[in-house]
């Protein structure tokens, strides 16, 4: 079992997004995992094997308990029974407490199919007889999504430190083959340009400065967040 299971459609995608929350979580003493539900094949940068080793390379700098890549088609990964099984499979494997999943709606064809496929698998991995029979149903307590490239309504920003980040770029620094490194001669991509790693952490600092954090990654919630202690909420709320 661990606390939060992050889901990605490809290496690199959760790290980019949400790699500061993980390491936030882990620093705390919180277990996590990290299911890629593709290769990345399709990319222009690199190989499959060499993404691979980077992602199990970021998963450590993170903390992560475990990762795993499933092979659901980069590119064409699509809303199917099948695919629906692999991640209920997966949840039920880990029985996390929290679901971290990429928002349903967005523009990458693959982002948007990996949030609906997640949020399905979240609900039916409920019930008994959805996924493998020789795994016991369980369902996260909650799913969070975490915005891509269009950002939704945002309903919590999670509070990170200067110790998060610098964990987040050595998890980042791991994939060699996709961002920034002046040493490759593959093809340049929007990715790899210096700018767009800067460009992230800007948008860390402007999620942040709306909490009174210097650091912030949002999410969008799948419904209202209890709170049975409303005291220690405050204590935990940066001030603004």
């Amino acid at each position: 079992m661990v606390d939060v299971l992050a889901i990605g459609a490809h290496p690199d995608d959760i790290e980019l997004r949400i790699g500061s929350t993980l390491a936030g979580l882990t620093r705390r003493g919180r277990s996590v995992a990290i299911t890629h539900l593709t290769r990345g094949e399709l990319s222009t940068r690199g190989t499959p094997e060499a993404r691979a080793q980077e992602a199990a390379a970021a998963a450590e700098e993170l903390g992560a308990t475990s990762m795993e890549i499933l092979d659901l088609g980069d590119g064409r990964l699509r809303d199917t029974t099948e695919n629906r099984n692999a991640i209920i499979d997966a949840i039920r494997r880990l029985s996390p407490r929290l679901l971290l999943s990429p928002y349903p709606t967005d523009e990458h064809p693959d982002h948007g199919v990996a949030g609906a496929l997640t949020k399905a698998a979240w609900y039916l991995a409920g019930i008994r007889k959805a996924g493998s029979p020789d795994l016991a149903p369980h369902r996260p307590e909650q799913i969070w999504f975490y915005p891509g490239h269009a950002v939704p309504e945002i309903q919590l920003v999670v509070a990170c430190t200067r110790e998060d980040v610098d964990a987040k770029r050595r998890a980042l620094a791991c994939y060699r083959s996709q961002f920034h490194n002046p040493d490759s001669a593959e093809p340049e991509t929007r990715i790899s340009s210096p700018s767009f790693l800067a460009e992230g952490e800007a948008r860390m600092v402007h999620f942040g400065s709306l909490i009174g954090a210097p650091f912030g990654e949002p999410f969008h919630l799948q419904g209202p967040l209890g709170v049975s202690d409303v005291a220690r909420l405050l204590d935990e709320t940066p001030s603004a």
